[in-house]
């Protein structure tokens, strides 16, 4: 419901504090009854006017302050004022925090009670649970315990707990199963495995599962360490061979009929040979398909070695042996691992440019692969550079591939000297179903904690209010999260939703000011900042990737200050790279550097952008300026560079639609320059 007051303005301090607190009563008693309706109804939209959610947000942060501050006593008075706003059961879990201990398990029980389900109440119950543990108290520990969302950390102490409670044949079952994986489990599990030695528990089975299992994670001395528990003879005869000739490949002649005398050391076996592939490939070749027992290795296995042999053939300039090795195991590489390993073989002879096998392995993909924007363009490619070319087939495929909006279609679409086809269609809006995702309680926690600027907890939120959404739910929510100007999660949510076509959504001018702004400064394109902050951070600007780039522009620590330092740009520390000016600013001058490095060239200085200038630098000294601007491209080496380049482009002529310049994808100079 909308309360609309119309109040004159308050003559003193009591007047104004009165007002405020039947504002307050008014909206909040309305938000409580809301929230009481039955989940079968669909419920009421609710409404807030723009000064009693901004009140309640005000209210909330001060809270946060003295929560911050353990200032209880205050925080107690205030939080009365804060009943109802979907961030209050935020303030009770950090007083239950501090003031954890074991007189206050009844409170705690209330809390997991009535917030059961929740973020809040997952994480409370495992820290409450490890604080259990600390202290030995193991019969409250099981009596917390909930299996079905414990951590690996919770499942040890699990099993500790039930140990130390006289059920040690469950505790040690339990523990074993925990042992014996291919990576090392967390502190919390130490307890545990020590109790799982000192009853000799681990026989020489489990080692060996656990010795196995660590060579697949190539984590080598983990499998040493597991090696410590094998006691049989004819198992530790494998193991010792095997380690051996990792640690010297000299052993490999004498012990390497060890392991494949056996059948159960296939995995080892299969390992060891893609080790020797790698300088070897035809001894390992021969190996391989003179070994029986290859049959017995897992398919994953059996592609990692197979993918290993064929590159290492093609590196050596045994084309002929790598096809013939890629053929007969081409079934299991489409069917199991979408034809990646051909893929790789395609992008070989691109670089070859040897047209005829690549048509050859295109026709070698599975058919819905074929089917792709890449392996269209490709083909294409491959029949005009072929000598039988047929013209008039060749373009009905040009005009087919044209339709679609990607970056090959784009391609496709300034040849032909044709307007991109842009296929924009709204999402329908379902207001039932608009309504019922707006009504959930996780989802109304996730955009109070946006709007704070709690980008962690907010994501906690969002991903347990998302987590059994179907399509039409995923649309609401892009369409409910784009209203707030979340645009990260109105772009998540659109993808899971496979609703590609709603631009406006998908492709939002986010921060069109600040953006306009730095592009005439640093006399960089609007429209290609905002394709790099869309493809970067997805205009999230609290982003930090794993590589440790910041903010909008996603810009590393280090560039900043040197970019900052090289432009006289006030710079302090990484924590203003947060702040959408300043990262907008370094962002724009690094990449317009970059542009004045590479002639205007955007190919370059993306690519230079995502993967660093050096590593640039030597992918055009082996090309050698004699690769077209599509063959340079396909051809970088890393994924995740080359599929950055093609997006920012694409995402580019895009946004330049949407800004009104029209500008083409690429500049015909950008095109015609050999790279």
């Amino acid at each position: 419901m909308l309360h609309i007051f119309i109040i004159s303005k308050p003559k003193n301090k009591i007047v104004k504090v009165i007002l405020l607190s039947i504002l307050l009563f008014t909206e909040l008693n309305s938000f409580a009854f809301a929230n009481m309706s039955s989940l079968s109804q669909i419920p009421k939209k609710i409404i807030y006017d723009e000064s009693s959610l901004s009140s309640y947000r005000e209210i909330y942060s001060r809270a946060q302050k003295l929560a911050d501050r353990g200032n209880w006593r205050q925080l107690k008075l205030i939080k009365r004022n804060l009943e109802g706003y979907p961030l209050y059961p935020y303030l009770d879990y950090k007083e239950l925090l501090e003031k954890m201990s074991i007189p206050n398990r009844g409170k705690i029980s209330n809390f997991l009670a009535t917030h059961k389900d929740s973020v809040l109440a997952y994480r409370l119950r495992s820290k409450w649970l490890e604080y259990l543990a600390r202290r030995a108290q193991w019969n409250h520990y099981l009596k917390y315990y909930a299996p079905e969302e414990a951590s690996i950390s919770r499942q040890c102490q699990y099993f500790e707990a039930l140990y130390h409670r006289q059920r040690q044949e469950e505790a040690l079952k339990g523990g074993i199963a925990l042992w014996t994986v291919g990576h090392s489990q967390p502190r919390q599990c130490d307890p545990l495995f020590r109790i799982l030695i000192r009853h000799k528990a681990i026989t020489t089975d489990h080692a060996w599962e656990r010795f196995n299992h660590s060579v697949r994670e190539h984590n080598y001395s983990l499998a040493t360490y597991a090696n410590q528990f094998i006691t049989d003879t004819k198992t530790k005869k494998l193991t010792e061979s095997f380690l051996k000739i990792k640690q010297n490949p000299n052993y490999l002649h004498s012990a390497i009929n060890i392991l494949m005398s056996n059948k159960s050391s296939a995995l080892l076996v299969a390992y060891t040979l893609g080790d020797l592939a790698n300088h070897n490939p035809m001894k390992a070749h021969d190996l391989w398909f003179n070994w029986d027992d290859r049959v017995l290795v897992a398919d994953e296995d059996s592609h990692k070695f197979i993918s290993k042999l064929v590159k290492s053939f093609i590196k050596n300039d045994a084309n002929e042996d790598a096809d013939r090795v890629l053929h007969e195991y081409a079934e299991l590489i489409n069917t199991d691992h979408n034809g990646d390993l051909i893929e790789w073989r395609i992008r070989h002879a691109l670089g070859e440019q040897n047209w005829t096998d690549v048509e050859k392995w295109i026709g070698k993909l599975p058919h819905t692969m074929q089917k792709k924007s890449i392996w269209r363009y490709w083909h294409i490619q491959s029949l005009e550079n072929n000598i039988y070319f047929q013209r008039q087939h060749a373009d009905k495929l040009k005009k087919q591939l044209a339709e679609e909006r990607d970056f090959y279609g784009f391609v496709i679409s300034d040849k032909l000297h044709q307007n991109y086809n842009l296929n924009y269609k709204p999402a329908p809006i379902d207001k039932t179903v608009l309504y019922k995702v707006e009504a959930n309680d996780a989802l109304k926690r996730a955009r109070e904690l946006h709007f704070h600027g709690n980008k962690v907890e907010a994501t906690r939120e969002w991903n347990s209010a998302t987590r059994n959404f179907d399509r039409a739910q995923w649309i609401a929510a892009a369409q409910l999260t784009h209203e707030w100007n979340w645009h990260s999660r109105a772009i998540i949510a659109m993808a899971s939703a496979k609703y590609w076509d709603d631009l406006d959504i998908r492709f939002p001018l986010a921060f069109e000011p600040s953006i306009n702004s730095v592009s005439i400064n640093s006399n960089v394109q609007p429209h290609l900042l905002f394709a790099i902050a869309r493809q970067e951070s997805a205009f999230e600007l609290q982003a930090v990737s794993r590589a440790g780039a910041v903010g909008l522009l996603q810009i590393m620590p280090q560039t900043a200050k040197s970019t900052a330092m090289s432009l006289n740009i006030p710079y302090k520390n990484s924590r203003q790279l947060f702040e959408i000016e300043k990262n907008l600013l370094i962002g724009s001058s690094y990449l317009k550097s970059l542009l004045k490095r590479y002639d205007n060239n955007r190919i370059l200085a993306l690519a230079s952008y995502n993967a660093g200038p050096e590593r640039v630098s030597t992918w055009l000294s082996r090309s050698g300026g004699k690769l077209t601007f599509d063959l340079w491209i396909e051809l970088i080496p890393f994924r995740e560079t080359r599929n950055y380049v093609k997006s920012v482009l694409m995402y580019s002529a895009i946004y330049s639609h949407k800004t009104g310049s029209q500008k083409r994808m690429l500049e015909p100079y950008e095109i015609e320059l050999l790279l």
